[in-house]
């Protein structure tokens, strides 16, 4: 089986080598490295060439975006797998083997495993401990350990060439949501999605709040963007944000006309129930527990934000998502047929 490993980047400079010299430390290494830059005002471009081999092609992407530049290297590669690898990603050195070995025994079309975050500063740390608990991330089935099973999606994923033969390419104008969009088309075409916690990788989370803030208000929005054509893809999780950001909007207005404490109540009870779940977290530093609630809060509103700027543009989601989901079809896509099956 020939394995191609996808490195969309933009803005990384600073990653992008950690992120390569986990791919290139595979027991099983990879036939082909496709690393796809967008437009960045760092280095990046500069750094993915300086990685170039043998084997590691780069490519520029000038829409910038992750499906996009998956959907340059489906039309180039030749390969039978296509393992998709972020910048902020590290892989297990089995990673692949043990993907490939999931894949060989479960029959499925997409493999992957768990997220186990990861991060350097206080804040980051915060973060990774609120990706690894129900009250930070609701119940999102990658973010936590469990024996393999069946799932609707896995964090970065090896997906069979033949699943994209099926369904298409992604969807370029979801921005955020594009392995969503994907992974509901994997499965509405019968094929399954499965995660095994031998499959092995670590997410370097973000250490700034403008860059968690700038990340989760992307993901409510865009979350918004899927459901207007895959509502199939949408749960009522997605949602509760949005609703915790109009009870905090009530709450305010209450405290402004009404009973003022009505707001520092609220809050309050945010950063109690925030302490006591980082309060049972183990090995969590004293630093990441007390900014705990500020990160948790950057991620809930963000996103809740997101979503409701998103409902508000409903109609302007639906016309750009419809536009990329015919793009995507296997029926336009002629190139892309010739790929192994």
């Amino acid at each position: 089986m020939i394995v191609a490993v996808v490195i969309p980047a933009r803005e990384a400079e600073g990653m992008l080598r950690g992120c390569i010299e986990s791919v290139r430390a595979q027991q099983h290494p990879a036939d082909e490295v496709w690393i796809v830059v967008g437009p960045s005002r760092d280095g990046t471009l500069k750094a993915a060439r300086e990685l170039a081999d043998d084997i590691t092609v780069v490519l520029e992407n000038p829409a910038g975006d992750r499906g996009s530049a998956i959907n340059q290297v489906l039309d180039a590669s030749r390969a039978d797998a296509f393992a998709f690898v972020d910048t902020q990603s590290r892989l297990d050195p089995d990673y692949l083997s043990s993907a490939l070995d999931v894949l060989d025994r479960t029959g499925a079309a997409v493999v992957g495993g768990p997220m186990r975050a990861s991060g350097p500063t206080p804040v980051a740390k915060a973060m990774a401990a609120a990706l690894g608990s129900p009250f930070g991330i609701g119940d999102s089935q990658f973010h936590f350990v469990g024996t393999g099973r069946e799932v609707e999606s896995v964090y970065l994923g090896v997906y069979r060439a033949s699943a994209f033969h099926r369904v298409g390419h992604y969807n370029a104008a979801l921005l955020r949501t594009e392995d969503d969009d994907i992974n509901a088309r994997i499965r509405a075409a019968g094929l399954r999605i499965w995660l095994d916690p031998a499959i092995g990788a670590t997410y370097l989370c973000r250490t700034r709040l403008a860059d968690i803030w700038t990340q989760y208000r992307g993901y409510g929005y865009w979350k918004v963007g899927l459901g207007t054509i895959r509502r199939s893809a949408i749960r009522p999780r997605h949602f509760v944000p949005a609703a915790f950001v109009g009870a905090t909007a009530v709450g305010a207005a209450i405290s402004a006309v009404a009973w003022r404490p009505a707001l520092a109540v609220l809050s309050l009870a945010y950063v109690g129930v925030a302490w006591t779940d980082a309060a049972r977290m183990r090995g969590l530093e004293i630093r990441a527990r007390l900014i705990y609630p500020l990160v948790t809060l950057t991620m809930h509103v963000g996103y809740g934000v997101g979503s409701l700027i998103g409902l508000f543009r409903w109609a302007h989601l639906r016309a750009a998502a419809s536009r990329g989901a015919a793009t995507a079809e296997p029926e336009s896509l002629p190139a892309f047929r010739g790929n192994r099956a």
